[in-house]
């Protein structure tokens, strides 16, 4: 069973916008990067069972300090939010990149070499789970704000001073993904002034009951998402010709496909897979019938290795 776990940081305190040292004990920064463990917790939890995400107290420092401490061999992702025109980086050492493949792709090999950089594929194994991180934090700080983030790769070779001077005040948390024997080290960052706009609320502890409800745009969000036209497509496999074969079809050919009557075929969503299905027959129409839910593993697979 996959927990987060989390160290309390101290008691509740008014947020200062001077020094380095205002940003270690905000209860609602806390609670925030709290929850986007457990968010990233609950991801991990469509893989594999076994594994904790432990967080350790919030601090702050200058973008230099914090540089200083990075470890080597670390490879740093920066990200962008467009609404508030801020910027987070997130570290992961090369422990957590062979945990992310052992645990998303099922390696069964575990490197321990720290003298490479991450292959291109590997590039993308990782920043998918960390885009997955990421979107914890935004789910998390969304009782604040709404907040979408794209990842800016042109900035990474930066590292963490893609996010501001070298002066600059930080918000960070120290992570730890751990699986069996392995610990990943990750470190998530981003700028104080990012905060700024929401000292006040920050300040204070954010609790479930400080979120409030409104029936009526619960109920418009549920109707409108409920009604929301999403085009399906069935997708049989394909099968290649080359332009001779093109050139001698007639009319009249059967072209043969790779698959049996029985076999199953697929019902696909902007590119991802939801259903199983199999083909039939009723009042004279080729229907299909829904057989069983796609795993959501094997069709992040499928998109990785662009089936």
């Amino acid at each position: 069973m996959i927990k987060s776990i989390y160290k309390q940081s101290g008691a509740d305190e008014t947020l200062v916008l001077a020094g380095d040292a205002t940003v270690d004990r905000m209860p609602g920064l806390t609670a925030v990067l709290s929850q986007t463990g457990e968010n990233f917790a609950r991801f991990l939890t469509r893989y594999v069972d076994g594994a904790l995400v432990g967080l350790d107290p919030v601090q702050g420092c200058r973008l230099l300090e914090l540089s200083e401490k990075a470890e080597p061999g670390a490879k740093i992702y920066v990200f962008r939010s467009a609404e508030n025109d801020f910027r987070l980086a997130v570290s992961v050492d090369c422990v957590f990149r062979n945990l992310v493949f052992e645990m998303l792709l099922g390696s069964g090999a575990f490197e321990t070499a720290e003298d490479r950089p991450p292959t291109r594929i590997e590039d993308r194994v990782i920043g998918y789970s960390i885009l997955k991180l990421v979107g914890g934090f935004a789910e998390a700080f969304a009782a604040l704000a709404e907040l979408h983030f794209e990842r800016e790769a042109s900035l990474e070779g930066a590292g963490f001073f893609a996010l501001g001077a070298r002066t600059a005040v930080v918000a960070y948390v120290k992570m730890t993904m751990s699986y069996g024997e392995h610990r990943g080290r990750i470190v998530f960052a981003l700028p104080r002034t990012a905060l700024d706009p929401f000292r006040v609320a920050l300040s204070r502890p954010i609790t479930a009951e400080a979120a409030a409800t409104d029936e009526k745009w619960s109920e418009k969000l549920y109707n409108n998402v409920v009604r929301t036209e999403v085009r399906a497509e069935v997708r049989i496999e394909a099968r290649g010709f080359t332009l001779g074969d093109i050139a001698r079809l007639e009319v009249g050919d059967v072209l043969k496909l790779p698959i049996a009557p029985t076999d199953p075929i697929r019902v696909v969503a902007e590119d991802r897979t939801l259903f199983w299905c199999t083909l039939g027959q009723k009042d004279g129409m080729y229907t299909i019938r829904l057989e069983e839910f796609s795993d959501q593993r094997e069709s992040y697979i499928e998109n990785i290795l662009g089936v």
